[in-house]
């Protein structure tokens, strides 16, 4: 307990560390470029805070197919990881970020970045409806976010509205190494914190299903939580909403899309008939919230956490061992 208790401890300072540096390098390369820092945080950032979801997608979609009498339970384990961590970054901690008024959505940008956030998770929602993502489907979900990736790089939300940095080419290799660096250290070191963490909650008296959605959704949500902290704290409200809005994007068509096409998914009915319309029902309340005012307000943001309390307090009493 102690040695997976300091593992977490040290894991999350690295993980800071790691974060500061990619904020850093990434701001850098977008002047640089001349990107806005909406368009950084829903691409490369929010890639690069996803690989701990798409890894956990390819690690556990090859296990499927070495023993395909365990796809139940790694469908469900890999699934509501992925859920949860999108539940858990949409639901907590972009409204945590609204109570520190530092989340920038611009109106004209919003149907862009939250109506891409609602639209893969309906379209995720609607594949599962009979109980299996196929392989067909996977496929649809990666050309869903790959044609997204294109809509993003061809629309005005890329360009900046600051003036640029030119880098020399020797120090824009370095900025992407480094970025590029950093988030593979990341992913490991995420990794562990996520079996620490694993270790730990298995200690306490909960379901199995309460751990695979909450628990482990959570820990693989910490470099998202990081970097998008981090860059509130260098005021770089834009860089955080997209980071946060573009990994609720990335995690159901990248990282669901292929660990499908991969295996083949069967998923869980709680899944289908709880935790995705949970998502897709607040992920509508957030975009009415911002397209009124362009943030949240201070009670919104109560009331949306409060609500991600209510979710998981109804999910452990009413879905208590049906997931895995």
């Amino acid at each position: 307990m102690i040695t997976e208790t300091l593992t977490v401890i040290v894991g999350f300072i690295i993980i800071i560390i790691l974060a500061e540096l990619i904020i850093k390098n990434a701001i850098q390369l977008g002047e640089h470029h001349g990107f806005s820092g909406t368009f950084i945080g829903l691409t490369i950032l929010s890639i690069g805070t996803s690989i701990p979801e798409i890894m956990t997608h390819i690690v556990g979609s090859v296990n499927i197919i070495q023993n395909p009498t365990l796809m139940n339970t790694l469908s469900s384990l890999v699934i509501g990881t992925n859920i949860g961590s999108d539940i858990f970054q949409q639901n907590f901690i972009i409204p945590a970020i609204g109570l520190m008024g530092a989340l920038v959505v611009i109106r004209k940008n919003l149907f862009t970045e939250m109506g891409g956030l609602i639209a893969a998770a309906i379209l995720t929602w609607l594949f599962s409806l009979n109980g299996i993502i196929s392989r067909l489907e996977g496929a649809i979900l990666l050309i869903a976010y790959i044609t997204y990736l294109i809509y993003l790089k061809k629309s005005k939300i890329s360009e900046s509205f600051h003036g640029t940095n030119h880098l020399k080419n020797k120090q824009v290799i370095l900025a992407y190494g480094l970025i590029l660096l950093s988030f593979i250290i990341m992913a490991v070191v995420s990794d562990e914190v996520l079996e620490s963490s694993t270790i730990l909650i298995q200690s306490l008296p909960i379901s199995a299903s309460f751990f695979g959605v909450i628990a482990l959704g959570i820990a693989s949500a910490l470099p998202e939580l990081t970097t998008s902290l981090i860059a509130v704290f260098k005021k770089k409200g834009d860089i955080s909403a997209g980071i946060l809005i573009g990994s609720n994007i990335t995690n159901p068509l990248f990282g669901i899309g292929l660990g499908a096409l991969i295996s083949t998914y069967t998923i869980p009915n709680v899944v289908i008939f709880y935790d995705l319309p949970v998502k897709i029902g607040t992920a509508f309340l957030i975009y009415y919230f911002l397209f009124t005012h362009e943030k949240l307000k201070k009670w919104e943001s109560v009331a949306l956490i409060g609500l991600f309390i209510g979710y998981i307090i109804i999910r452990q009493i009413y879905f208590p061992t049906d997931f895995m």
